[in-house]
């Protein structure tokens, strides 16, 4: 990830999960609401709060954006304040990283028309972001605990090696929910580069060494799966 600062507005579910991972990894972040009841909150699970009327351009300057601020997570369960804030922060600076939960299919255009990067949205994973995701693994570890993290349910990307058993199988044999508790979403194929296959999509792709499976499912079964089939 790119340094500068990380700014999570909105403290709720989405935003602990981020912190807790960003603590992780020792990215330094600062998290915003402005409601002070939730201060107490934070405060017992370990997280400094600042409590700020976010809707103020004075506000967001003071926070370094436009200079320092690297990416910003809009994390309002309310897509309104995500769809506002976004336009705030992009009048601001142009060139800023923002990612944003959506909660409601309407607010996706809206937030792509207020300029946010990327969007957050379980209910819909395309094949752009999931390359995207691919490619910047710091961002996909993020996100993945956005979605996931509260079920210990993740989104891992599961390399084929040259001894796997996989190696050489088409992919309709190789399906891992008749055997495992995860879901295959599809492939990265090394030779057609930036294309990501959808398993929905039929092909009867078959597997090859740098083949890049993407799957979603608890992660005791994902390793026992990468252990079963030597990945």
């Amino acid at each position: 990830m790119n340094e500068g600062k990380i700014l999570l507005f909105g403290f709720n579910r989405s935003a602990i999960e981020i912190g807790t991972r960003l603590k992780a990894q020792g990215f330094p972040f600062t998290c915003i609401d402005n409601n002070a009841a939730l201060l107490p909150y934070a405060k017992k699970l370990g997280f400094e709060l600042l409590i700020m009327d976010y809707s103020e351009d004075d506000t967001l300057l003071s926070l370094g954006v436009s200079e320092d601020v690297s990416f910003i997570f809009t994390l309002f369960e309310e897509d309104v304040h995500n769809v506002f804030l976004t336009l705030c922060l992009r009048a601001l600076d142009p060139n800023v990283q923002i990612i944003s939960t959506t909660h409601t299919k309407d607010a996706i255009h809206k937030l792509e028309i207020a300029g946010v990067n990327t969007i957050l949205d379980p209910y819909q994973i395309c094949g752009k972001r999931i390359y995207k995701l691919i490619t910047q693994p710091e961002i996909m570890q993020i996100i993945d605990a956005t979605i996931f993290g509260e079920e210990d349910i993740n989104m891992e990307q599961i390399t084929i090696t040259e001894h796997s058993a996989l190696n050489g199988v088409l992919l309709s044999e190789c399906y891992p929910t008749q055997n495992y508790n995860m879901l295959l979403i599809g492939l990265h194929d090394k030779e057609l580069k930036k294309e990501f296959i959808f398993i929905t999509e039929g092909h009867n792709h078959t597997l090859d060494q740098g083949d890049i499976l993407v799957v979603i499912g608890k992660s005791a079964e994902i390793e026992r799966f990468r252990i079963d089939f030597n990945l």
